[in-house]
C-alpha cells in the first residue's frame, strides 16, 4: 500500500509500506479522507522533534475493513472517525476500561506511524460510528472541535464575558465558534493573516486584529476598556502570540494555553500571581466524550466545518499538501487529503 512518509525536514514523499493487520483488540480501516494538523506541519518544519522516517497523520476517517481477535465483526464495514491518541494497554486504567484515562496514551502519527496511507490499524476502542449525514472529510476535522470542546469544558465561559483567541487556524476557529456558541459576549481574535478572518466573522468574533498591521496587546486593551478580557485562549504555538497573554487578560480573568512547539517561552510567575490568574494547560483533545460530541455539533448542523476546507488533494500530490499548509499560501486554512 501507498503511504506519505517525511523522510527528513521539509521531506516527504510516497513510499510502498506492507498492509497492516489486525492484532487482538484492533481493526484494520480503509482510510477514506485525512487532513492535516498543525502538529504535521510542526514535525514537517522541525518546532515539534520527530523520528524520521515516519508516516504523519492523526485527523482522519474511514470504514473498517477487518476486525481482529476479541472484536465484534459487525464492525465490519462500518464507517467511522476516529480517536488519535493510542492507550497504552498496559496499565491500570487500560486494564479496568478506562484507556482513555491511560497515562501514556500517545498520539498517532507523533509517536508512532499515522494515518496518511491506505489503511491502518488502530484499537477499537478509538472507533466512534459516523453517523448518516457526515461526510468522510468532515469526521477527519473533529479534532479540532475537541481540543476545542476540552478547553470550552475547563474554562467554563459565563455568558456575555470577554474572550480573545489568539491565532485563527484550524483550533483558533474552532474556539472561535465554540464560544460564540457557548455564549461570549465581546469575541476578539487575533492572526498575521486576514484571510481567515472571513470565516471568523461568521463563527461569531465581534473584532478581528491583524498583528502584523496593530499592536495586539494594546489593541484588546482598548477594546475592553484598559481592562482586559476576562478570557484569553493561546492557540498559535508562536512565541510572540504567548508572550502577550499576560499582559491581553484582566485581574483575576482565565488563560489557556493550547499552541505547542518547541521554542515557545516559559510563563513568568509572577505577573500570573499578580493578577490572580487562572492557568489552564490544554494538552490536547481531551478524550472523554469530546469527539462524540464534536461529531454532534457537525450532524446537527451547529457547526459548519466548509469554510475551514480551503484545499484539498490526493495521496499522491502529499509533498503539495505539505507545502501549502506550511507555507499557508493561497489562503491555506485546512488542508484534506483523500488517499
Amino acid at each position: 500500500m501507498r503511504a506519505a512518509v517525511l523522510t527528513a525536514l521539509e521531506t516527504v514523499e510516497l513510499q510502498e509500506r506492507p498492509e497492516p493487520t489486525a492484532r487482538p483488540g484492533w481493526v484494520v480501516l480503509t482510510v477514506e479522507a485525512a487532513s492535516l494538523c498543525g502538529t504535521d506541519v510542526h514535525q514537517y518544519d522541525g518546532r515539534i522533534d520527530t523520528p524520521f522516517p515516519r508516516v504523519p497523520g492523526h485527523d482522519f476517517s474511514g470504514r473498517v475493513e477487518s476486525v481482529g481477535e476479541g472484536v465484534d465483526e459487525s464492525w465490519i464495514g462500518k464507517p467511522v472517525a476516529v480517536k488519535p491518541s493510542l492507550p497504552c494497554g498496559d496499565c491500570p486504567e487500560c486494564h479496568t476500561d478506562k484507556p482513555f484515562d491511560c497515562k501514556r496514551k500517545k498520539l498517532i502519527g507523533l509517536w508512532s506511524d499515522g494515518c496518511l496511507t491506505e489503511k491502518i490499524a488502530v484499537p477499537v476502542v478509538n472507533l466512534i460510528p459516523r453517523p448518516d449525514g457526515v461526510e468522510p472529510w468532515q469526521a477527519s476535522l473533529l479534532e479540532p472541535l475537541a481540543v476545542g470542546l476540552n478547553t470550552v469544558d475547563r474554562l467554563r465561559i459565563i455568558l456575555g464575558e470577554s474572550v480573545v483567541v489568539l491565532g485563527q487556524g484550524p483550533i483558533g476557529l474552532a474556539l472561535t465558534r465554540l464560544c460564540s456558541l457557548s455564549g461570549a459576549g465581546r469575541l476578539i481574535v487575533t492572526d498575521a493573516r486576514e484571510a481567515p478572518f472571513a470565516v471568523s466573522r461568521a463563527y461569531g468574533a465581534s473584532d478581528c486584529i491583524n498583528v502584523l498591521e496593530t499592536d495586539a496587546t494594546q489593541a484588546v486593551l482598548d477594546l475592553t476598556d484598559g481592562i482586559g478580557a476576562d478570557i484569553v485562549i493561546e492557540t498559535s504555538g508562536f512565541p510572540a502570540s504567548s508572550a502577550m497573554v499576560l499582559d491581553a487578560v484582566r485581574k483575576e480573568g482565565k488563560v489557556a494555553h493550547i499552541g505547542w512547539a518547541n521554542d515557545l517561552p516559559p510563563l513568568p510567575v509572577i505577573p500570573i500571581m499578580a493578577k490572580t490568574l487562572t492557568v489552564f494547560g490544554v494538552g490536547g483533545n481531551g478524550g472523554r466524550g469530546q469527539y462524540e460530541r464534536a461529531l454532534e455539533l457537525v450532524r446537527s448542523g451547529r457547526i459548519d466545518l466548509d469554510p475551514m476546507v480551503t484545499h484539498r488533494f490526493s495521496l499522491d500530490d502529499v509533498e503539495e499538501a505539505f507545502a501549502t499548509a506550511a507555507s499557508k499560501t493561497d489562503g491555506s486554512i485546512k488542508v484534506v487529503v483523500n488517499p
